[in-house]
């Protein structure tokens, strides 16, 4: 049953225990920072984001405005805090303050509207707002979402305008250093390119182009009443690192992808609150450890042959506390025990074929399931013995795996749009076949040419067919009889009863915010890791509803999510890969007066 304690003139309706409550304006706490927003004609303004952060701490605390515009903050450290209040098409609004326990602060801000707004935008947004008013607008749209969105958030593009020769260029460079030269990854790019300079050059070139932006609407209801505390994580090589284009303000827009993005890609919280993740790109750090109580990070490294920092992708906890990670520099599984901070390789039996995938999960008897391009490994932890499982059919890439209540293991075979299901008892393999993807602006030469590239044997192909769904990660009702899939291309997600195969799918609210990772928590609530959108997504399979959260920062670019069942409500664990940040989302159950939020 999902929960929500009493809070004072707030009406709450509930559908089956686990309804969305609609929140009414709330009396303010007696102490505390909190404040109203107002916009520059006088009236309240709801879901704006307001940020409190401390000079010396590396972490920042965002809450959002209620019906009657008011914000309140739970208790803060004391000391000297930078305070900030943004909304989409208005002008940040700032402050300093001074923080003293006890004390009540009153800040209220006046929002100034914005002319030129779109550098605000997340990537979904940007997506949405392309044009798509006639059939080739709407192939173009599709074909630049496919081709130049696989593994980037598009909206730090899009910000920018450049003539046909620099598009060109643009897109040049992604074929020569985004694909290898047998992918059809390279191929698809190779075979868009004219079109895509084209289109790109007249939505985004030197001559005006009138745009019709598509914001999301602001936070409503109980969809601010969350508190969002995003920590900056340092590279392991420097420990005082912060980057500082680091989507906090939106004017700046979303950040680039360079060397100093993109680390982070997953994030799991142990049994005692610590938050451990996975590093594939800086120096020095195999796996991170963060202290969520004082924002401080813990590098530990694992040596190549070469003496460089083992990289690694998946990252799961064990039910006896040991963390296991994908090691992609050796391809094997990675143990580490925090009780000695020492690390064990799990290497792979010669006869097996090389390689492991980038997520890792653990089924109940404790045993390690990890996709890989064949199919997927079991390991034994006990006798470190790894268990092929071969795809029924060729190609597909697995990428996503999950274990379902039976401990089935479940992976997602990325270019198939298929699911194998490797049997928890018998070991038998079989597979699931997603509906077909049938839209009206894919052409039949768009068929063939995405049909003439596909083979078995291509390289991992981010870039996908104009017709694929694209099954990426997925995530087991470890306590009900179905399994959720993240359909990225198609912006659904998909429903699998795992005693009938019976699928169902839901268009994903926010569109264009490629769904990536699926949680499920245990009131069987399903939470979606969106890249494009700097929003969580939440799911009500009873009442068939989203619910969308507004994060406060932009580019988050999130591809995995952790749920902490622990608390109740349970709360949400963010990596955000493309700007050094991993974010915590709690769920206000108290009344103001008390300012507690769960896990508190």
């Amino acid at each position: 049953m999902l929960r929500f304690n009493s809070l004072p003139q707030i009406l709450v309706v509930t559908l089956l225990g686990v309804g969305l409550p609609v929140l009414q304006a709330a009396t303010l706490p007696s102490t505390g920072l909190m404040g109203v927003v107002k916009s520059s004609d006088g009236n309240p303004m709801e879901g704006v984001a307001i940020s409190a952060r401390a000079h010396d701490k590396r972490f920042t605390t965002s809450v959002y405005t209620d019906g009657a515009g008011q914000y309140y903050f739970p208790p803060l450290a004391d000391g000297q805090y930078r305070i900030w209040a943004q909304a989409v098409s208005f002008e940040a609004a700032r402050s300093e303050l001074t923080i003293a326990s006890g004390k009540k602060i009153q800040k209220n801000f006046t929002m100034k509207a914005l002319q030129n707004f779109e550098k605000q935008l997340s990537s979904a947004e940007w997506l949405d707002s392309l044009p798509d008013d006639t059939p080739q607008d709407a192939r173009m749209k599709r074909i630049f979402s496919y081709t130049c969105s696989a593994c980037h958030i598009p909206g730090f593009v899009l910000a920018k305008r450049f003539d046909a020769a620099s598009w060109g260029m643009i897109i040049d460079y992604m074929i020569e250093h985004e694909t290898s030269p047998d992918s059809a990854n390279r191929g698809l790019i190779q075979f868009y390119k004219k079109e895509l300079v084209e289109y790109l050059t007249r939505i985004r070139g030197p001559e005006p182009y009138s745009w019709k932006f598509k914001q999301r609407p602001r936070a409503s209801g109980e969809a601010t009443q969350i508190v969002v505390t995003e920590y900056d994580l340092p590279k392991g090589d420097q420990p005082d690192f912060i980057l500082r284009h680091n989507g906090s303000d939106w004017f700046e827009g979303i950040p680039s992808k360079d060397a100093e993005g993109e680390a982070v890609h997953d994030a799991v919280v142990a049994k005692d609150g610590t938050v451990w993740f996975s590093d594939f790109r800086t120096p020095e750090r195999t796996i991170g450890k963060l202290d969520p109580k004082t924002g401080l990070v813990t590098s530990y490294k694992l040596a190549d042959k070469d003496g460089f920092a083992v990289r690694t992708h998946g990252i799961v906890a064990d039910q006896k506390g040991n963390i296991w990670s994908t090691n992609g520099s050796e391809g094997a599984l990675l143990k580490f025990d925090p009780k000695t901070e020492k690390f064990q390789r799990f290497p792979k039996q010669p006869s097996l074929p090389p390689g492991v995938g980038g997520m890792v999960m653990v089924d109940s008897k404790g045993n390690l399931w990890v996709p890989h391009r064949n199919g997927a490994f079991r390991l034994n932890p006990e006798t470190g013995e790894y268990t092929e499982y071969k795809n029924p059919t060729p190609g597909g890439n697995p990428y996503g795996i999950a274990i379902d209540a039976e401990d089935n293991a479940w992976t997602a075979r990325f270019w198939a749009d298929r699911l194998n299901v490797v049997n928890g008892r018998t070991g038998e393999v079989s597979e699931v076949n997603l509906p077909p993807l049938d839209v009206e602006e894919i052409r039949e030469k768009d068929r063939e040419i995405g049909q003439r590239l596909e083979a078995p044997y291509a390289a991992w192909l981010g870039v996908s067919p104009l017709y694929r769904k694209g099954p990426r990660r997925l995530g087991a009702d470890r306590r009900g009889d179905t399994v959720w899939v993240a359909e990225y291309y198609a912006d659904k997600l998909a429903k699998i009863n795992i005693h009938t195969k019976q699928i169902t799918e839901y268009p994903v609210v926010p569109p264009h915010g490629r769904v990536y990772d699926v949680r499920v928590d245990k009131n069987h609530m399903v939470w979606l890791a969106l890249m494009n959108a700097d929003r969580l997504v939440k799911f009500n399979p009873f009442t068939e509803q989203f619910a969308e959260y507004p994060l406060p920062t932009r580019g988050t670019d999130i591809r995995f999510l952790d749920v902490d069942n622990r608390t109740d409500p349970p709360t949400i664990w963010l990596p955000y890969t493309q700007v050094y940040k991993i974010a915590r989302v709690q769920f206000r159950t108290s009344s103001p007066g008390q300012t507690a939020v769960n896990g508190r």
